[in-house]
């Protein structure tokens, strides 16, 4: 079972006191439409973050057991580098050939 490290501390220990795990089962990318007039609209605030949950939610990556702090950083870098190659080289060009209507954000807003 894949647990995330990304939980407060609080959490955790509800989670163990109420479970006796800090484990979370799933993740959730929730989109609230109530505001959302067009498809297009839908596309646009879901991609490509959606990519992205994915991505989490099905890799197990090498820096998730990583406990020396310079070696996670260095293979969660790596990681990183190499899902934003994958998303920039090859699943935006799939987006744009489905018609996919998603959002950049502008660089240096990250």
């Amino acid at each position: 079972m894949k647990c995330t490290s990304i939980l407060p501390d609080f959490v955790v220990r509800l989670l163990r006191a109420w479970y006796g795990t800090p484990c979370v089962i799933g993740v959730e990318a929730c989109l609230w439409g109530e505001m959302l007039r067009s498809p297009a609209r839908a596309d646009y605030m879901l991609y490509p973050r959606l990519l992205a949950v994915a991505e989490r939610a099905w890799h197990k990556a090498s820096w998730e057991s990583i406990t020396d702090q310079n070696a996670f950083n260095e293979a969660h870098h790596k990681d990183w580098t190499q899902f934003t190659a994958a998303l920039g080289h090859r699943e935006l060009r799939r987006l744009d050939q489905l018609g996919v209507h998603y959002r950049l954000p502008r660089p240096g807003l990250l």
